[in-house]
């Protein structure tokens, strides 16, 4: 009884179902306003709770994307979040603003793991942004260069350059970084590219350019890399050897005396730099003597300006190098006695430092084949007035020779005999410019009209009617005012665009393509610096992509906002 009498009396009470459908129906007959108040208070104010600690998450993930992107643009290991930001700014808030923000910043994720996801996602990111902006593009230039890692892996660099639409002009990116499994042959380069480019929706028949280095495997007249471009890229595509490494062949003869001279003074450089005791006292030495360097640069072949830069530097010591060579009894201090070596020495020092000046003219952003062409002729043209010059016995364009004829260190037979020296260089120096850039290959010939279409010229190269649309441009004094005034050529030819489509395309044809591969050579150098003896297992691509971007930034507030913040770990 006592049993049927409970469950009664439970089946009599309330039940939970009416009440709740009491509340869903909005009936208040059976719940009372201060039954519902509660819960409902409860309700928002948990939200508010879970809103707060959302927002806070999202500044905790942000910080940790930031770190990540600073520590990519700085090339440092992973572990730098970890091991030394972290704590240095938990340190810093601590001393400044108490124990309370400390324990913020100790919720940022910086973990080698985490800092690599994260480093991985910005880099997915910027290539994405910048796959849209080519394919935007109605044309886009490539330069290509191949080198090896510090675990021999071949490595093949590609940078583009395109129309912005977003900047209204021709902007230049890193691309991609391509491992190479096996052999560096034209056919497995070709393979990696159209593999990438496939993947990435890249249409090959807008490639306008191609700029590779002077190796068989790119520029093979029939099997090379340039070659099967050209087959599948656009049909007006340019082609172009690197105008620095051109420059470099050019100059690689220069006569068997002053030849000779160059090997000497890499001897006598490498007897004093490859022992490390040499170059200790050495250095003490200059100091003594109050020299204002204290050592010597070596040369290597590979370095573009290690040539002008060691000589100069020899020449400038080479009153502390001959005491030195003296005082250890080295044949090598014999030279230094000798005026028409040193003469000798000057010149190269002289020559190799304006040949320096001109393959600095040559790199840099944005260099384009009008201005690479323009620096070979004006050193051209200095070659020819130094020839009428040297008839004169004239030698102050080459300083440090100079000052050794006004000093009267060497005598008149050894001035005449000099004279005939460097006449020689000079006239070699030329043939090899005009070898390596022959001028009936300019492409400035009949073109001259895409750097300045205000300039009347009858040799354009142009199809009668964009001879027209010229002739109309020709006239037009209010876009010739907004030209002179402008002295990008590429805006100006972009903003005239919806008006002279033809003649603009033609004009982007020529200033598109690269003249040099400066840029993959700085990028083999972000390499060394990446992937190191410590680090030769990484994937360097992600990283190369976030310090090598210089108008794409990774879009953060984007990447996080489909993210969820963990704690740090």
């Amino acid at each position: 009884m006592s049993k049927q009498t409970s469950l009664s009396n439970f089946f009599k009470q309330p039940s939970t179902s009416n009440s709740f459908s009491a509340i869903v129906n909005g009936s208040d007959s059976d719940v009372s306003e201060n039954e519902l108040r509660p819960p409902l208070k409860k309700f928002k104010e948990s939200k508010k709770i879970i809103k707060s600690f959302t927002t806070e998450d999202k500044k905790y993930l942000k910080c940790s994307y930031l770190a990540a992107m600073h520590i990519a643009k700085s090339k440092k290991a992973y572990t730098i979040g970890e091991k030394l930001l972290k704590p240095c700014m938990i340190d810093i808030f601590t001393e400044l603003f108490g124990s309370e923000y400390a324990t913020k910043i100790n919720s940022i994720p910086m973990s080698n793991d985490t800092i690599s996801r994260r480093i991985n996602i910005m880099a997915v990111d910027i290539e994405y942004q910048l796959i849209q902006k080519i394919n935007k593009s109605i044309f886009y230039g490539i330069q290509i260069d191949e080198s090896t890692d510090i675990n021999n892996e071949a490595i093949l660099l590609i940078y583009i350059r395109y129309v912005d639409t977003d900047l209204n002009d021709i902007n230049e990116e890193f691309l991609c970084c391509l491992n190479l499994p096996t052999i560096c042959t034209s056919e497995e380069i070709f393979k990696a590219i159209l593999v990438y480019f496939d993947k990435n929706d890249l249409s090959i028949s807008k490639c306008i350019g191609i700029c590779t280095d002077g190796a068989a495997a790119m520029t093979g007249k029939f099997n090379g890399l340039v070659a099967r471009i050209k087959q599948i890229a656009h049909k007006d595509i340019i082609s172009t050897h690197c105008f620095i490494h051109r420059e470099q062949l050019a100059t690689k003869d220069m006569g068997e005396n002053l030849f000779n001279v160059l090997n000497t003074c890499i001897k006598i450089i490498n007897f004093i730099r490859s022992s490390a005791v040499n170059t200790r006292i050495f250095k003490v030495m200059c100091d003594e003597m109050g020299s204002d360097y204290t050592s010597l640069l070596l040369h290597t072949h590979v370095r573009w300006l290690s040539r002008g830069k060691c000589l100069t530097r020899l020449f400038e010591l080479k009153t502390e190098v001959e005491i030195f060579l003296k005082d250890k009894k080295s044949p090598l201090g014999d030279y230094f006695e000798n005026n028409l070596w040193l003469a000798n020495l000057a010149y190269l020092s002289d020559i190799f430092s304006i040949l320096n000046d001109l393959n600095l003219s040559l790199q840099g952003p944005y260099t384009n084949i009008f201005i690479s062409n323009n620096k070979i002729e004006a050193f051209l043209n200095k070659i020819e007035l130094w020839e009428k010059r040297l008839q004169k016995l004239t030698f102050d364009m080459f300083p440090s020779f100079f000052n050794m004829v006004e000093e009267k260190i060497i005598n008149e037979n050894e001035i005449n005999e000099m004279q005939n020296v460097i006449a020689i260089h000079l006239l070699k120096l030329k043939e090899k410019f005009l070898k390596y850039f022959d001028p009936t290959k300019d492409i400035r010939l009949n073109n001259l009209w895409v750097i300045n279409p205000f300039i009347k010229s009858e040799k354009n190269k142009l199809s009668s009617l964009n001879e027209e649309k010229l002739i109309e441009l020709y006239s037009d004094k209010g876009l010739e005012q907004i030209f002179h005034s402008n002295k990008n050529i590429s805006k100006f030819w972009i903003k005239i665009q919806s008006e002279y489509p033809a003649l603009t395309e033609e004009a982007l044809k020529k200033l598109i393509p690269f003249s040099t591969t400066h840029l993959c050579e700085a990028g083999f150098s972000t390499m060394t610096t990446i992937k190191t003896k410590s680090r030769n297992r990484l994937d360097i691509s992600p990283t190369m992509r976030i310090s090598l971007s210089k108008s794409i930034e990774p879009r953060i507030e984007k990447i996080i906002s489909n993210q969820q913040q963990q704690t740090s770990h």
